[in-house]
C-alpha cells in the first residue's frame, strides 16, 4: 500500500499513515471497537475488502460467502459510493464486547444513502472484530440527526430501531 500524506478516510482529523494505514496493513490491531469501525469505515471507502472479511467475527454470517466472492463484493463499494464523512456518536466497551454507535454520510449517484448504525464488536484472541449492526436509513432519523447524526444517542437510535422493527 502506498504511502499517503492525506488525512484519514475515517474523518479523525489524523494523517492516513497515522491511523488507519497500520491496521490496513496488519502492522498493529485496532486497538478499541471504535477504532476498528473507523479503520472498516476507511476501508470500505478504499476497496479493502481482504481487511473488510478479516476484521468480521469467525462466526459472522457472510463468512458463509466464498471468501474470494466476498472480498471482491465488498471491494467493489468504493466504485459505486463515494464516502462523505463519518461521525461517531457514541462508543462503549465492557471487556471484550464493544459497541459503536455512529453516523455515515455517503452517497450513490446523487443519491443520499446516509445511515446511522450501532454495531457490536468482539475481542477474539485479542483483536477487534465486527459482529453484526442494525442500521436506520438516514430517512428514518429525526430532522436534526439527518445530516451529521446529531443529537442522536443509542437510547434514540434504539427506540427508532424498534418502531422500524428492526429490533424486537
Amino acid at each position: 500500500m502506498a504511502a499517503s500524506p492525506h488525512n484519514c478516510l475515517c474523518f479523525s482529523g489524523l494523517r492516513y499513515q497515522a491511523c488507519c494505514a497500520p491496521f490496513h496493513t496488519g502492522a498493529r490491531e485496532a486497538p478499541t471497537a471504535e477504532a476498528l469501525m473507523r479503520s472498516r469505515y476507511s476501508a470500505f471507502a478504499m476497496g479493502l475488502g481482504d481487511y473488510l472479511v478479516k476484521t468480521l467475527t469467525a462466526g459472522h454470517p457472510d463468512l458463509a460467502t466464498d471468501r474470494e466472492t466476498l472480498v471482491r463484493a465488498l471491494s467493489r463499494f468504493r466504485s459505486h459510493q463515494r464516502f462523505m464523512g463519518l461521525t461517531v456518536l457514541e462508543a462503549s466497551e465492557d471487556g471484550d464486547i464493544g459497541q459503536v454507535l455512529f453516523f455515515a454520510r455517503i452517497f450513490e449517484r446523487g443519491t443520499n444513502r446516509s445511515f446511522a448504525e450501532l454495531s457490536d464488536f468482539l475481542r477474539e484472541e485479542g483483536a477487534w472484530r465486527y459482529a453484526a449492526g442494525v442500521l436506520v436509513p438516514s430517512e428514518a432519523l429525526p430532522e436534526a440527526s439527518r445530516t451529521h447524526g446529531e443529537g442522536l444517542t443509542r437510547e434514540a437510535f434504539l427506540e427508532i430501531a424498534r418502531g422500524l422493527g428492526l429490533l424486537p
